[in-house]
């Protein structure tokens, strides 16, 4: 679905793939994948992978993978892995693995936050080095 720089709005139905130029709203709705230029907000309703240009807003809302070129926020939610380019604001809800700079915490819960993700990203690597020079020698 792309319609320019109109605002694509999803109410009350599945949409496999959304593509817009400008901002997204999905409500009472699913999409599996949602790309947008501008910002996106979704309202009791969920996504599989999204990512946006400008900033994200969930309420009552879900999704696998959310990236936010900008502000993320989440309230009464969760996501397996949040990645906001600016702050994160999470209120009353769960992410999975939380990646920015700032992020604000009311009632929430984060699994895996950037300086784990970081310090797990290092140690792997660190180990897969270190297996290839040994795999070399042999």
């Amino acid at each position: 679905m792309d319609n320019g720089n109109e605002p694509t709005e999803i109410s009350e139905t599945f949409a496999p793939v959304v593509r817009a130029e400008g901002d997204v709203a999905i409500r009472e709705a699913g999409a599996l994948v949602v790309a947008a230029g501008g910002d996106v907000s979704i309202n009791e309703a969920g996504a599989g992978m999204l990512i946006a240009g400008g900033n994200v807003t969930l309420d009552q809302a879900g999704g696998g993978t959310i990236i936010a070129g900008g502000e993320a926020s989440i309230s009464d939610g969760g996501v397996g892995t949040l990645v906001g380019g600016g702050g994160v604001t999470v209120e009353s809800s769960r992410v999975g693995v939380l990646l920015t700079p700032s992020a604000t915490l009311t009632d929430s819960e984060v699994v895996v936050g950037t300086q784990q993700a970081i310090a797990i990203g290092v140690a792997a690597g660190v180990v897969l080095f270190l297996l290839g020079r040994l795999l070399r020698r042999s």
